[in-house]
């Protein structure tokens, strides 16, 4: 299932742990004169087979409790249950608990090596963001877009540059997970497992929330954020730079309607903590998503005339299926009744009068 990759992970920091070929030059300046117009092949492309090889390290490793590779790994204990029995040999024979001792995951990715795609993948992104961010007036997030085609790029930790977005064909995520079995005697037994996961992961920027040393919580957000171009449904793909955009000027916002919740209940659970950051991201996604059903079919009309609206309704559905976009069909009626200039308006003065009128 394909989606985009919204995500607040959760930290160990400071005293207490808490637990996303061609090459644009950066800072370079590129004519919208120089860039076609129409974008139509681009459906036609995006269809094509997805490719898997080859891969490339995007990142080090980094502790994560990543629910989907925590998913992988399950999945293989049931799926060899054998090793499980064996485990359970080994330590006695007798009734056996488990838990995950750490989780690290990097990303991977598979660039385009298509030269034509790419320019045009990247001459897409640039323009419909250009013009989504004048439609918003909205400022321009991004230090440079970038299709990507080396390993372990360099990626600025100074935030104050703005943010990269790195073109890639295919994402994928690498995982090592470190798990502690033992019996009721407290025998214990170290399993560790690696593998590599093709998500369907279409588009990723990640936010992190840590405790401080005095007890308060904060917020730290990635320097960059990584696009795929291809995707079962095209428009998936198509939307995932608005999509994206709008998720990383309006995730300050977010991020402080959370706070504001953990301060206002006194908070300090883990659990706690992570059903918050969950609920507002599914406010964000609904805003975001009603935004981009707004703007996006307008730009389409003008440059991407087999763009039909059955792919803008399957996408619609098929997410409308996942948890965190369970508000969006009333995200898109809200922001097309209060008009999207006004919507933002509304979500950066105050993000609750938002999540109020979405769940009337």
């Amino acid at each position: 299932m394909e989606n985009d990759k919204e995500r607040i992970f959760f930290r160990k920091k400071a005293l207490i742990p808490i637990a996303v070929l061609f090459l644009l030059i950066p800072g370079a300046v590129y004519s919208t004169h120089d860039r076609p117009r129409d974008y139509s092949r681009l459906v036609e492309l995006i269809r094509l087979e997805h490719k898997k090889s080859p891969i490339y390290i995007f990142n080090n490793f980094e502790e994560n409790v990543d629910k989907e590779s925590l998913k992988a790994n399950l999945a293989y204990f049931k799926e060899n249950p054998g090793l499980v029995r064996k485990i359970q040999t080994d330590l006695g024979g007798a009734a056996i608990e488990w838990k995950l001792d750490n989780l690290e995951q990097r990303l991977l990715f598979v660039p385009e090596e298509r030269e034509d795609f790419a320019t045009l993948f990247e001459s897409y992104c640039h323009d419909v963001i250009d013009y989504v961010l004048d439609k918003t007036n909205l400022n321009n997030p991004f230090s440079s877009i970038q299709t990507l085609d080396r390993e372990k790029p360099a990626i600025s930790n100074n935030s104050s540059n703005g943010i990269t977005a790195y073109l890639v064909h295919n994402l994928a995520k690498e995982f090592i997970s470190t798990f502690i079995f033992s019996n009721q005697k407290q025998k214990k037994l170290k399993i560790e497992l690696n593998g590599t996961i093709f998500s369907g992961e279409v588009g990723s920027y990640s936010s992190y929330i840590y405790l401080k040393d005095n007890g308060i919580f904060d917020f730290t957000r990635a320097n960059y954020t990584v696009w795929q171009n291809s995707a079962e449904n095209p428009y998936t793909a198509l939307m995932t730079p608005v999509e994206e955009t709008l998720h990383i000027v309006l995730r300050k916002y977010t991020e402080g309607a959370i706070k504001q919740t953990i301060e206002k209940d006194s908070v300090k659970s883990l659990k706690e903590v992570q059903e918050i950051a969950e609920d507002w991201i599914s406010v964000e996604e609904a805003v975001v998503g009603g935004l981009v059903h707004e703007l996006l079919p307008v730009f389409a009309k003008k440059h991407i005339s087999n763009l039909s609206d059955s792919l803008i309704d399957s996408d619609i559905k098929l997410k409308s299926k996942i948890k965190k976009y369970r508000h969006l069909k009333k995200g898109i009626t809200l922001v097309k009744q209060v008009g999207y200039q006004e919507s933002i308006k509304m979500y950066k003065a105050d993000p609750a009068q938002f999540r109020n009128l979405l769940t009337l």
